[in-house]
This record gives C-alpha cells, sequence and structure tokens, in this order.
C-alpha cells in the first residue's frame, strides 16, 4: 500500500498543478496606440482637466488649514504638489515648447513652497503651513496672470 508520507506528497502536487491551471488565465492584450488616445483627448483638455482638478484640490487644501486637520492638510498638499508641481507643470511645457524661465521659476517656488507645506505638518506649525499656503496662491496668480492670459489671447487671434 501506498505510505502516508507519499499520499501526502501526492495531494500537495495534484494541488499544485490544479490551482496553477486553475489560476493560468488567458491574458488579454490590450493595446491603445498613440493617435487613437490623441484622439480621444488632446493634452490641452488634459491640461485644462488637470488645472480643474487641482483647483478643487486647492479649496479642500484651504478648508483643511482652516480646521487645522493636519492629515488633510497634508493629503491635499501632497496631491497639489503633484497635480500642479508635476503634472500641470509638465503639461503646460510640452503643449508650449520654449517656454519662458519665469514660468519654470514660478513652478519651482509652487513646488518648495508645497514641500515646506507638507513639512510643516510634520512639526503642526500653523504660522508656517499658512505662510507657505500663501507663497503657494500667489505662485499660482502669478502663473495664472502671466501665462493664462497669453494662451487666451494667442487662441483668440
Amino acid at each position: 500500500l501506498i505510505s502516508m508520507k507519499t499520499l501526502l506528497i501526492l495531494l500537495l502536487f495534484m494541488s499544485v498543478v490544479l490551482t496553477g491551471i486553475i489560476s493560468c488565465k488567458e491574458a488579454v492584450e490590450v493595446t491603445v496606440d498613440d493617435e487613437e488616445i490623441q484622439a480621444y483627448m488632446s493634452e490641452e483638455e488634459t491640461l485644462k482637466r488637470a488645472m480643474k482638478k487641482t483647483s478643487k484640490d486647492t479649496r479642500r487644501l484651504a478648508k483643511a488649514l482652516e480646521s487645522r486637520d493636519w492629515i488633510e492638510i497634508e493629503m491635499w498638499a501632497n496631491e497639489l504638489k503633484q497635480g500642479i508641481g508635476v503634472s500641470c507643470v509638465n503639461l503646460y511645457i510640452k503643449n508650449h515648447p520654449g517656454v519662458s524661465g519665469e514660468f519654470l521659476i514660478l513652478s519651482d517656488r509652487f513646488y518648495n513652497a508645497s514641500n515646506r507645506l507638507i513639512l510643516s505638518c510634520k512639526k503642526r506649525d500653523t504660522e508656517i503651513a499658512d505662510a507657505q499656503f500663501g507663497k503657494m496662491i500667489k505662485s499660482c496668480e502669478a502663473c495664472h496672470e502671466g501665462y493664462k492670459k497669453k494662451d487666451n489671447n494667442s487662441s483668440d487671434g
């Protein structure tokens, strides 16, 4: 007769094989080419959506600062740092080759202020948090004043 050890090995082997067979589903490959993506949404539309999202995130951050909810402050500051400081800036640069050094300085100011705001959350320093949020807002306003107007004027004519 089969020993208990052999029986256990056989059962273990069968369960591994069956699990492998059951879990191996055919991978369905979906490819989307760049033209299809461009047809669906232009980068300018992507930039508009990203800016709209960051506008909402800015309001959420302002509310979190008012209530001194440090977890929310840190979360929304990180969202904005990623949203404006990385995504929006990169999309703008991609859509507007040869962007000025001033634009890069303004984006750097925003990124640095958002980093300092995030660091202030660790210390729960309301004075620094409020000051850095103010700097973030000023850099947004300066950027919009200089670059949103240019975009609107160039699309008019």
